[in-house]
């Protein structure tokens, strides 16, 4: 009876088997990580175009002001 390298390692459990893990409507590159990084990304993305309407605005204000005044 012979074991492979990767049979071995998750005799001893070292590493994990990955099909328990997950079912079969799972997907197992969608995981709480990655989640989390799309989520930071779209709200960083948000914020930045919040803060450049905002910067453009107060340029927008600045200039009325300079030539009222």
């Amino acid at each position: 009876m012979s074991f492979t390298f990767k049979q071995l390692m998750l005799a001893l459990g070292i590493k994990k088997y990955t099909e328990e893990q997950y079912d079969d409507n799972d997907d197992p590159k969608v995981n709480i990580h990655t989640l989390y990084k799309h989520r930071w990304v779209w709200y960083h993305l948000i914020l930045c175009i919040n803060v450049f309407l905002t910067n453009i605005l107060l340029i927008c204000i600045l200039t009325v002001l300079a030539f009222k005044l």
